[in-house]
């Protein structure tokens, strides 16, 4: 009689069975603590990250990769006096009403978080926001790239922060200014008016007085000039520009490296080109067809003190005399510029043309300037 083999599960030891089975059952439990500990982990920096964002002075939003938001702190209801809409993607952004400086409605896809979702990687953004309660305020998004450990981005957050009381501030300054021009203007022309009212019965020269409003002329282009750039500073080759290319357009060759001055230098430096230039037309190189002014600048940043220097040099003209009278003229482009700058003033009269020189020592401009 054929004997029939046993099956190979009944001939394994039983122990080595219940063996294994323990290992893999400990293998099972050391996993599924890790995973609870790696669990437990990312609640607490999830818990972490939400309690530094409910304190964060702005309201805060994050999306994802595809765009949908998901997380959003308390503060972005209470500026927007709405529940926050947890856009599925950009399309949706439509839900977020705001305006332009002109009226014109936000695009999803002009939304800071839209573009940084889109591969930027900063986009700010001043929008007139429509609340929740129907009222509008300013409002800055200020939008940034969320990445992983590994430098892949993952999505992407913004800062939203009320600017309404800046803005109309602001408004404010402006109106304030443009009144200040105004009245500036009215003044120059109330001073012009005395003048000439008080000389027209003098023996006075007529050429006097068309100095005399020449100069206030001047004076007031370059008030207007700093009344544009709310009299903080000035573009050196705006200043330049505003003076030369009036006195003697086209015979005056500036160039030089953007430099701000502030408002005293800018009036000051205003006052000396016209001088300068008014001088090179009437005895100077500007007084014939050939000649020419050469007038440069430049910013010395080698030394330990940075300095600005500015060089007008005449060209081309008739022989120089120097005269030994000291004038309103000399005031100004000598005295009154080092005063004003801080720096020192050279005048050469050169047999071939004069040579002005002004060097003035580089300070930072005040904050409120």
């Amino acid at each position: 009689m054929e004997q029939v083999p046993a099956p190979a599960d009944l001939l394994a030891d039983p122990h080595q069975e219940i063996e294994a089975l323990k290992r893999r059952i400990a293998e099972l439990e050391a996993e599924t603590a890790e995973q609870s500990l790696r669990l437990r982990t990312k609640r607490l920096k999830l818990q972490e990250f939400e309690a530094m964002v409910e304190t964060a002075p702005v309201g805060i939003l994050v999306a994802d990769a595809s765009g949908q938001i998901t997380f959003g702190n308390h503060l972005v209801e209470e500026m927007l006096r709405h529940p926050i809409h947890f856009s599925e993607n950009v399309a949706d952004y439509h839900a977020w009403t705001a305006f332009d400086q002109h009226g014109h409605p936000i695009d999803p896809e002009q939304y800071p978080l839209a573009r940084v979702l889109a591969g930027e990687d900063y986009s700010e953004m001043d929008v007139h926001y429509q609340r929740g309660d129907g009222t509008k305020f300013w409002m800055r998004i200020i939008g940034r790239p969320v990445k992983d450990t590994e430098g892949h981005r993952i999505g992407a957050a913004v800062a939203l922060i009320d600017i309404d009381a800046e803005r109309k501030l602001q408004d404010t300054q402006r109106i304030l200014i443009r009144e200040l021009n105004h009245r500036v203007k009215n003044a120059f022309s109330v001073v012009k008016s005395i003048v000439n009212q008080s000389l027209r019965y003098s023996t006075v020269e007529d050429g006097v007085r068309r100095t005399l409003d020449n100069r206030l002329d001047a004076y007031a282009a370059a008030h207007g000039r700093l009344m544009d750039t709310k009299w903080q500073s000035g573009d050196f080759r705006d200043v330049v520009a505003d003076i030369v290319d009036r006195v003697a357009p086209g015979r005056v060759h500036y160039d030089g490296p953007a430099f701000q001055v502030c408002s005293g230098q800018a009036l000051a430096f205003s006052m000396a080109f016209y001088e300068l230039a008014t001088n090179a037309v009437k005895y100077g190189s500007l007084s014939v067809p050939g000649g020419r002014v050469d007038l440069k600048w430049e910013i010395d940043d080698t030394e330990d003190t940075p300095s600005f220097s500015v060089r007008w040099q005449e060209l081309g003209g008739p022989l120089v005399v120097k005269s030994e009278r000291k004038g309103f003229g000399s005031f100004i482009t000598n005295r009154a510029i080092a005063l004003e700058t801080g720096g020192s003033v050279e005048m050469d009269y050169a047999e071939t043309g004069v040579i002005w020189t002004c060097s003035m020592p580089i300070e930072e401009l005040p904050e409120d300037e």
